[in-house]
């Protein structure tokens, strides 16, 4: 858990809440979770192709929105270490 800022080409930077599941095997890590933010801000997010996490340590993560409810969004991310 912890605050970080979402990021996509075309919009501004929106400041969110999340909470990132951790998964996978040494040469692939799987994440998924939960944002929270506005739902206006999260709308414009959804279904962008190239959308950032960036986590409260710095770290980045290629996300893609799946799911919008209301202030809430879950979210999954497949990347290679």
């Amino acid at each position: 858990m912890g605050k970080g800022t979402v990021l996509a080409t075309g919009t501004k930077p929106t400041r969110v809440s999340y909470e990132l599941l951790l998964g996978g095997s040494p040469d692939r890590v799987i994440a998924h979770g939960t944002l929270h933010a506005r739902s206006s801000a999260l709308e414009r997010m959804w279904l962008k192709p190239d959308v950032t996490l960036r986590l409260a340590n710095g770290h980045r993560i290629g996300i893609s929105i799946t799911e919008l409810k209301s202030v809430k969004a879950l979210f999954r991310a497949v990347d290679t270490v």
